[in-house]
């Protein structure tokens, strides 16, 4: 019996839809009923209000079976489901006090007034019932929304307001909460719990929703959350769906660094193991390096699904960096013991690919060159990898390259006179190298069109900001 309500209680959006469309065809046949064309309608407006009300029962009751499987704002639910009863008991009222009229009322310029105004009140009731449905679906802001940010403003950049030093902030109030909001509320939050999944709280975060706990401390690998990020974006349960907009590889490198050390709610980010490695995320988080000259315009043909697929079935994070193109970036986060050789199945892919991340990966010189005939490259993250001067030379072909990270790897004096070859480059990160304060002096007077980050990661106030932060005691 359990199994059977719950089916039913499924077909609940499949049957939401008969009485919203049948009692809305009554009215229009009503009214038009009016017009010496269209009399005839009259004779179809009571077996319509008939069959919209039996829809408006059978989508009451399996909404209410739907309802006690949970995963919805409870004040919505209760809302939603008053309201559709009262639909199907108006609905019920108005199929005898409509046959009633015609006794009561012998006038027929009465009659008219008397039908339109009983129509009324129903089709309030159904537009309401509906937009609360609508609300506990895809959130209370969906038929109204806020004015639409621009596309700064919906990155939790944004959100990760007035930190005045990376040290000092705490990684899950200051960092991985306004990525959860930017990227996760509109369907794990108060509005809306899809799986039963509430990820706007730390009590909802270690409860976790219908599929079990989401977060396994010190284990991103097993953690239900983590996992979901990192499957393929074509994978029906990767995480946000993929017409949603996508997490970066900066983002889920915070997310997994978060995990991986005890997922604290108040931890510092000064106490954790990867601070370096932390602060550095968060630098590109806050101050993005990308831009839109970090995307091609001109068209490119589609990519190849068996490279996509070979790539994302090692775990290698591929996602597209917007929408209206087929261009890709891919991240390594997930496959630190990728060799040289592997390299080589981002090759069939070499149109495509213009933001690739190999940070803390076993590359070596030998894998740029693999590197240097991905022509189209606009961003390459090689930060803490093996490769030095011999290899940063390869790097000469990549002619459209915006960004460079090369943080924690053997750079040299030499090295930086080989980058100076990179004509577009607007952005070089050298922290923790052993390039001297000399020849950054003298690269920056040739190249001033790039900016040369070498480890201060002071985080920048916002513009809009016109309070100081403080967090809630």
């Amino acid at each position: 019996m359990l199994w059977l309500t719950q089916i039913f209680g499924r077909l609940h959006p499949i049957l939401v839809h008969l009485p919203i469309g049948i009692l809305f065809l009554g009215f229009l046949f009503e009214c038009l009923g009016f017009y010496p064309g269209y009399k005839g309608l009259r004779r179809a407006v009571q077996p319509t209000i008939v069959l919209g009300t039996v829809s408006a029962i059978f989508s009451a009751l399996s909404g209410y079976f739907l309802s006690r499987e949970g995963g919805y704002d409870d004040r919505l639910i209760v809302l939603h489901q008053n309201f559709g009863i009262a639909t199907a008991v108006f609905a019920t009222v108005l199929c005898f006090a409509r046959q009633s009229i015609i006794t009561r009322f012998p006038e027929k310029k009465k009659r008219k007034r008397i039908r339109i105004l009983l129509f009324l009140p129903l089709i309030m009731l159904v537009t309401v019932t509906g937009h609360l449905g609508g609300s506990l679906t895809h959130g209370e802001d969906f038929l109204l929304p806020p004015p639409a940010a621009n596309g700064d403003d919906a990155t939790p950049a944004v959100k990760i307001k007035s930190i005045e030093a990376a040290d000092s902030a705490v990684l899950y109030g200051d960092v991985i909460e306004p990525i959860l909001e930017a990227k996760c509320y509109s369907c794990h939050s108060a509005a809306k719990q899809k799986g039963q999944l509430r990820l706007d709280s730390e009590e909802f975060i270690r409860k976790g929703g219908k599929h079990g706990v989401v977060v396994k401390t010190g284990v991103a690998d097993s953690s239900l959350l983590y996992r979901r990020l990192m499957l393929p974006l074509e994978d029906e349960k990767h995480m946000p769906p993929n017409e949603k907009s996508q997490l970066t590889s900066s983002e889920i490198a915070l997310v997994q660094a978060w995990i991986e050390e005890g997922a604290s709610f108040d931890k510092r980010i000064q106490a954790f193991r990867q601070v370096a490695r932390i602060k550095g995320f968060i630098s590109s988080l806050i101050a993005p390096s990308h831009s839109n000259d970090d995307i091609p315009t001109e068209e490119v043909s589609p990519p190849d699904e068996k490279a996509v697929s070979a790539l994302t079935a090692k775990g290698i994070l591929v996602v597209p960096v917007s929408e209206g193109n087929h261009y890709l970036s891919v991240s390594y986060v997930n496959d630190r013991k990728v060799s040289d050789a592997d390299l080589r199945d981002l090759l069939p892919l070499t149109k495509q690919i213009v933001w690739l991340n190999l940070g803390r990966t076993k590359i070596t010189n030998e894998g740029l060159k693999t590197i240097a005939q991905l022509t189209s490259l606009r961003q390459l993250h090689l930060e803490y990898t093996a490769i030095d001067d011999a290899g940063v030379k390869a790097l000469a072909s990549l002619e459209q390259l915006r960004l460079l990270n090369l943080v924690g790897t053997n750079l040299h004096d030499e090295g930086l006179t080989h980058i100076a070859s990179l004509k577009n480059l607007k952005k070089l990160f050298i922290y923790k190298t052993a390039v001297t304060s000399a020849a950054i002096e003298q690269y920056s007077q040739k190249a001033k069109s790039v900016t040369v980050d070498t480890g201060s990661y002071q985080l920048p106030v916002l513009s809009s900001d016109s309070v100081v932060y403080k967090r809630k005691s």
